[in-house]
């Protein structure tokens, strides 16, 4: 009785094994064949999305002309890239941030002097006081 019962487990086991294995296989060169893609893609397309139609919005409250367009389009990428390094670095506290934050802006300044009017630079600054996070510390590559 005992040696049936020993048969019965090992055969079962067998199966089991055998009747799992196509599936592990399948998983395993999935797995391998494809890795998944980032879940991250489609939430940085829709906020870039976002910050370009913010810009964009911006740029028509200023009234920017093509040229001063074409001008603040790389300043406001490095702007961008500068944030963007910021919030990614794990090694700074929150006070630590927030100083970087004011001297990224602090540098910002200078250069939009050089390229917007006063009325437009008055705008600009309104703007950032209603909207500090969209009107500036994410500002996107398009103005």
């Amino acid at each position: 009785m005992e040696t049936m019962k020993s048969r019965l487990l090992g055969v079962l086991t067998l199966a089991g094994v055998v009747g799992l294995s196509p599936t592990v296989r399948a998983a395993e060169s999935s797995a391998t064949a494809q890795p998944a893609p980032a879940t991250t893609q489609p939430a940085q397309d829709k906020r870039g999305a976002a910050i370009r139609q913010r810009m964009q919005e911006v740029a028509k409250e200023l009234g920017l002309t093509d040229t001063q367009r074409e001008q603040l389009k790389p300043i406001l990428q490095a702007e961008f890239a500068k944030m963007k390094a910021l919030r990614e670095d794990q090694s700074l506290t929150r006070p630590e941030k927030l100083e970087k934050i004011k001297a990224i802006r602090a540098e910002l300044l200078p250069q939009l002097k050089e390229i917007l009017t006063l009325d437009q630079l008055e705008k600009w600054q309104k703007i950032r006081q209603e909207r500090p996070a969209e009107a500036g510390s994410s500002a996107a590559p398009q103005p």
